[in-house]
């Protein structure tokens, strides 16, 4: 047998500690420092600080780094009011003031705008809309884990699917927050801790709402303890397994806009931040310009949360939604406010990512839109926009890359971006969420 010779292999090092000067922020919070002509993102650093870092990831064209000490700190830095800031992954802005958070959202995406469309945006003031920074969220999902005998419910850790075991979460709205150290104790004492899958829990002007899933069927004894539970505080009880099933409490869930009253299922899709909500509901009319011989077009109406309030004005408004269950809850509640409504609304299911060539709810009568797409975009919309050539079109989006990429397709078209809006859904988060007006 022949024998290679193979040198020993040598031990990994550690990453080396440098000192790094930070003097920008990027799109999601981080800082921006650079070492031998490398770019370097710093989590929870600032601006001006100089700060001794460990790399914790090195590519080719940049590397990630945690901040070991920091030899000066930013003016603009606070303390985090999370007592588990410091390892939850749900909030990455706690340690910068709000003033500092909206403009880090405002520069990282009107750059990107500037950068991607070659348009001059420089003269557009951009308004941020913004809530109280705490206290605001009135939806959440938790995840629940059973390990070492202990139950653990909370968020995902920072770069990790371990778990936080959350006590508190200044995010939630205070009537949900209340309910984290009880509703733990709860779970805690059911008999059969493993058939637990996740949990949400939700809070608007109807009450509370709290679903539970599970991966088989609860024990009598452990459903009565969770019929309990929900009667005491006061809650409406939904067990989540094969099927949404009610157990106790009312069923009739709704949100207000203005006069208006929106119902909606444990299940359905709603703006987390109420207050932002109705700024953008009503920011989004202002824009339109909203004359009562309107005929407004709703893309991604979803239940009606902007169809609604527009007939509360115009003669004629379409809502299309690709999914059956919200058109049915947007007609439900368009008859639910008939009394409010100063027009006509109808709404249609369509699958708004293959549009027909002549899709019977865009009519050549319709001359103002608004659309509120999901993450990835409206691409096929905004051709058919284009085409029809409204005067108006309000674009809202959850994601900056698709917004950009669909905003070529108006301005290309003969289009301008007439008005900008940072819409702060998520305060201390690195989420941004925008509203753009084009104007042809």
């Amino acid at each position: 047998m022949v024998l290679f010779y193979s040198p020993p292999k040598k031990a990994l090092s550690a990453p080396k500690a440098m000192t790094l000067t930070v003097h920008a922020l990027d799109g999601f919070g981080q800082g921006i420092a650079h070492y031998q002509g490398k770019t370097v993102f710093v989590r929870n650093a600032l601006p001006g600080e100089q700060v001794d870092v460990r790399l914790t990831e090195d590519k080719k064209q940049y590397a990630k780094a945690k901040v070991l000490k920091y030899r000066t700190k930013s003016e603009q830095r606070i303390v985090p009011v999370c007592r588990h800031y410091t390892i939850c992954g749900g909030c990455e802005m706690q340690h910068m003031s709000a003033q500092m958070q909206h403009q880090a959202k405002v520069d990282a995406f009107t750059s990107l705008i500037q950068k991607e469309t070659g348009h001059d945006i420089a003269a557009i003031d951009v308004k941020v809309i913004n809530s109280a920074p705490y206290h605001y969220r009135r939806r959440a999902h938790l995840a629940i884990m059973f390990e070492k005998n202990q139950l653990v419910v909370g968020f995902r850790q920072l770069e990790s699917k371990q778990i936080v075991d959350i006590k508190t979460c200044p995010v939630l709205v205070e009537e949900l927050e209340q309910l984290l150290v009880p509703l733990k104790a709860c779970l805690s004492s059911l008999k059969d801790k493993k058939v637990l899958g996740h949990l949400e829990l939700i809070h608007t002007d109807s009450g509370t709402i709290f679903v539970l899933r599970h991966i088989r069927k609860f024990t009598e004894k452990d459903t009565e303890l969770l019929i309990d539970f929900a009667q005491q505080h006061n809650i409406s009880l939904y067990l989540h397994g094969d099927e949404l099933v009610h157990l106790v409490g009312s069923k009739i869930h709704y949100y207000c806009i203005n006069q208006l009253k929106l119902v909606f299922s444990p299940l359905d899709f709603i703006q987390v931040n109420e207050n932002v909500n109705l700024k953008m509901i009503e920011q989004a009319m202002n824009w339109l310009e909203l004359k009562p011989q309107d005929d407004v077009l709703d893309l991604f109406c979803g239940m009606g949360n902007f169809t609604l309030p527009i007939a509360t004005i115009c003669r004629n408004v379409v809502g299309v939604e690709g999914v059956d269950a919200l058109v049915d809850k947007a007609q439900q509640n368009r008859d639910l406010n008939r009394q409010h409504l100063a027009g006509d609304s109808q709404f249609f299911v369509s699958n708004l990512e293959h549009i027909a060539k002549n899709p019977v709810w865009f009519s050549a009568e319709v001359n103002k839109v608004l659309l509120d797409p999901a993450r990835p975009g409206a691409n096929e919309v905004m051709t058919k926009i284009a085409q029809y050539s409204p005067t108006h079109v309000v674009y809202i989006s959850c994601n900056p890359a698709t917004l950009v990429r669909d905003s070529k397709i108006l301005l290309d078209a003969g289009y301008q971006i007439a008005k900008i809006s940072i819409l702060d859904m998520f305060p201390q988060t690195k989420h941004i969420e925008s509203m753009l007006l084009f104007i042809k």
